[in-house]
């Protein structure tokens, strides 16, 4: 599964909660062995073809955070965008 596994006892999570942390999970392991761009490729098709709102939302959501802090490393981001 994920070397970020969440621990469900942890709190009363929802359905949609628990998949949007299983997406951010997924990608932040996927993070390890691809590249920034390679992961925004990977979201847009999960975006588009995966079945879980929740997780596709979980998902793009760790890579929009991945690429604002490879920008901000990088001296590319002077603003954040609005």
């Amino acid at each position: 599964m994920t070397t970020m596994t969440f621990a469900q006892t942890a709190g009363n999570f929802s359905a949609a909660e628990l998949d949007r942390f299983a997406g951010r999970a997924d990608a932040y392991d996927d993070h390890a062995t691809l590249t920034i761009h390679q992961l925004s490729v990977r979201a847009a098709y999960i975006a588009d073809l995966h079945p879980n709102l929740a997780y596709a939302q979980g998902y793009s959501a760790y890579v929009k955070g991945a690429e604002l802090e490879e920008r901000r490393i990088s001296g590319r981001a002077e603003q954040e965008p609005s």
